[in-house]
């Protein structure tokens, strides 16, 4: 089990850019009122062959240089021991999408803390990659979109601290941060 569900999000879209994605969509729904929190990570990579797909969940199987793949054997195991449930829905040039449901309140559910670090790291990461991120707690919702960019051009340092501080008031704003 992962400490943080972030990292779990972290993982499955460095696997989304491994598979040509250009544009990925992380979205994640926190509801107390229903004990649910959902995240659904869209991509417009490859996809997966049916083959791929019917060997997802395989701690044995990967598309990789690994000789492994437990990211999504490792996600389904974390949202089964808490209530939930992963569902990935791919296709073959149709992209991927992955959506994790665990009960909110469950006392063996890691935690989501760490989702500004993580969506730097994959900004910064994959500075090609359009992402959307959007994030509702309880109906407040906070939407952030980082267009691709082009080149290697570095990031600024103001860029960054920029960014820093949009995630870092924005999830504090709905109070996920």
């Amino acid at each position: 089990m992962m400490e943080d569900l972030s990292l779990h999000i972290l993982d499955i879209v460095e696997n989304a850019v491994a598979a040509g994605a250009t544009r990925v969509l992380v979205a994640v729904n926190e509801n107390a009122g229903r004990d649910v929190l959902t995240f659904r990570i869209t991509d417009d990579g490859r996809g997966m062959s049916g083959e791929e797909r019917a060997r997802a969940f395989d701690p044995f199987f990967t598309t990789g240089r690994k000789r492994t793949g437990l990211g999504l054997p490792l996600l389904a195991h974390t949202a089964e021991a808490c209530g939930g449930r992963v569902v990935l829905e791919t296709a073959p040039g149709r992209g991927t999408r992955v959506v994790a449901r665990f009960r909110l309140g469950h006392v063996d559910r890691p935690p989501l803390t760490r989702m500004a670090g993580t969506l730097m790291t994959l900004f910064f990461g994959h500075p090609e990659v359009d992402f959307r991120y959007t994030h509702t707690r309880n109906g407040n919702r906070f939407s952030y979109v980082r267009r691709g960019r082009t080149g290697h051009a570095a990031v600024a340092p103001v860029e960054l601290a920029a960014l820093r501080e949009a995630l870092r008031t924005g999830l504090a704003r709905i109070g996920a941060g």
